[in-house]
């Protein structure tokens, strides 16, 4: 599963119902299972364009979204990375690493990027 796009359904709080809510969303598989959780990135919209990254977020261009079954234009967020539960993946969109190697890899280099980031900070 690892470099698949699936569709997750993930939790959210709803500022207008004051409640948690449920939605799917597009995430990218990077590793996993681990005790049956897989590590994602999440892919997002960003409708607000100053929430964007410049740094790490990452354009799937048209292409790479009709491949993948995206239909929107939308982010691979490589610095928000997390876990989800195998259960929560409800369906495979496509196979990035294999049908869109590049941005696959790039996704990684930059999650990676991210990471050390984080590291150095810590220390």
């Amino acid at each position: 599963m690892i470099g698949k796009v699936y569709l997750s359904v993930v939790n959210y709080y709803d500022s207008h119902t004051r409640t948690t809510r449920r939605k799917g969303r597009p995430v990218l598989i990077v590793a996993g299972p681990r005790n049956h959780d897989y590590t994602v990135l999440p892919i997002s919209t960003i409708k607000n364009r100053k929430n964007l990254d410049p740094d790490y977020d990452i354009l799937i261009d048209a292409g790479a979204r009709a491949c993948l079954s995206l239909p929107d234009e939308c982010f691979i967020r490589t610095h928000k990375q997390t876990t989800v539960h195998e259960g929560e993946l409800v369906k495979e969109k496509g196979d990035m690493k294999r049908d869109q190697e590049e941005l696959y890899l790039k996704a990684l280099e930059k999650m990676d990027a991210y990471q050390k980031i984080i590291l150095d900070q810590a220390l």
